[in-house]
């Protein structure tokens, strides 16, 4: 699990860090600056009143240097998937129009998750890295070493290794999963960090924030930052309206049986008290010979968001999602390059349906005003269903059928 410091800026200003409330607020020592893990203890101790959870074992530290993190990680990504798996992915991405067509998928995930790293817990190891290179000093790595420490507490008491992160064929119920673990982590973060924090290191704090390199990041198709972004921000508020609604108990029965959709993250109360199940989607998987199966996986009530966003639906976006019930899509393509998206979604009335078909359908044409030969596309509207087939030519001349990155 990676965190980038550029993300701290969102959590100072969301968090209300620098809001008049603060100025009334008793002055807390300022902490010394903590070299990991020989002096972490006491950030241990922060973390568990944060969380109101004991580690229930001494935390395992690793430590490597910042020039070996890439190799880390790309070890860790090619350990999960082939890149041929990689490439299909990503093809099947760009058939819906969620990423452009020709993205290099595996080189943009190592670009933007190889900034600004201060710690991270690699939960198959069970380990807290730190960086032997890059002391945790300041307010900031402090927040992110606090960060990192929960992912650590949560391990020991919900076995993180048992989660199902690694699903390829589900990417709504992993992001559902995410936002758990990311938006609690974040909440004690925050405790932990206006214990330990004054005003003007907080406003020095928000101005270091503000100078960090997020060039990467903000480069990168909007998908890519937006779901990047989604397990923070959402799941931040999700967590604060379980505490909310039933306290830290109801935030752990969320750990012992998580949200399976990103619905039930956006719009609380479809998780709890009574869970919303998502309707299951199976579409159309059969083919003539020739054609090879890529993708089966869901894009999911946020995916649909990020999607129509992204050509010209900022202000519906929400509101069409909103009507997400479930869905499934499968890809294939042809050994020329010719691709086939199928795609079945389920809405919660006639309405609904439509009002996503006809915005998926400007999707589809504004896609075409940047693609040569045209994406042909067949949708059927059926009481709440909607059915996808979208016929993508190989693009002429290396042109791209998928977005920009606005």
């Amino acid at each position: 699990m990676k965190r980038f410091l550029q993300l701290t800026i969102l959590w100072l200003l969301a968090a209300g860090f620098v809001s008049p409330w603060w100025l009334g607020a008793q002055e807390a020592v300022e902490p010394a600056a903590v070299k990991a893990p020989a002096e972490s203890a006491w950030l241990e101790r922060e973390v568990e009143q944060g969380r109101e959870l004991k580690f229930q074992r001494a935390v395992t530290y690793g430590s490597m240097r910042s020039a070996e993190f890439k190799g880390f990680l790309a070890k860790k990504i090619r350990g999960e998937y082939k890149p041929e798996e990689i490439r299909d992915y990503s093809r099947a991405l760009g058939m819906i129009g969620l990423v452009p067509e020709d993205v290099d998928f595996e080189a943009k995930v190592m670009e933007v998750m190889d900034e600004q790293v201060a710690a991270f817990f690699d939960q198959d190891a069970g380990l807290l890295y730190t960086f032997a290179d890059s002391p945790l000093r300041g307010n900031l790595s402090l927040m992110i070493l606090a960060h990192e420490l929960t992912h650590a507490l949560q391990d020991q008491h919900f076995q993180l290794k048992q989660w199902p992160l690694k699903r390829k064929d589900n990417d709504d119920l992993v992001s559902a999963h995410m936002a758990v673990l990311e938006g609690d982590a974040t909440i004690v973060m925050e405790k932990v960090y206006k214990r330990v924090s004054k005003l003007r290191t907080a406003l020095s704090d928000l101005a270091t924030a503000a100078t960090q390199d997020s060039g990467r990041l903000q480069r990168a198709p909007r998908y890519f930052r937006d779901m990047m972004l989604f397990p923070y921000l959402e799941g931040r508020a999700f967590i604060e309206e379980l505490d909310r609604m039933g306290g830290m108990e109801l935030v752990n029965s969320a750990f012992r049986s998580p949200p399976v959709t990103t619905a039930q993250v956006l719009h609380p109360k479809k998780f709890y008290p009574k869970r919303e199940v998502p309707v299951a989607c199976a579409p159309d998987g059969t083919v003539e010979p020739g054609w090879r199966r890529l993708s089966v996986n869901t894009v999911g009530e946020f995916g649909v968001i990020v999607l129509l966003r992204q050509f010209d639906h900022e202000s519906d976006a929400v509101a069409v999602a909103e009507g997400w019930r479930g869905d499934g899509y499968v890809a294939f393509e042809t050994g020329g390059g010719n691709g086939l998206l199928r795609w079945r979604s389920e809405w919660a009335s006639a309405d609904a349906a439509k009002r996503f078909a006809n915005a998926y359908r400007d999707v589809v044409t504004k896609r075409n005003a940047q693609r040569q030969p045209a994406l042909v596309l067949e949708l059927k509207e059926s009481n709440s269903r909607v059915d996808v087939a979208l016929r993508v030519p190989a693009a002429a001349g290396g042109q791209r059928g998928g977005i920009d990155t606005k």
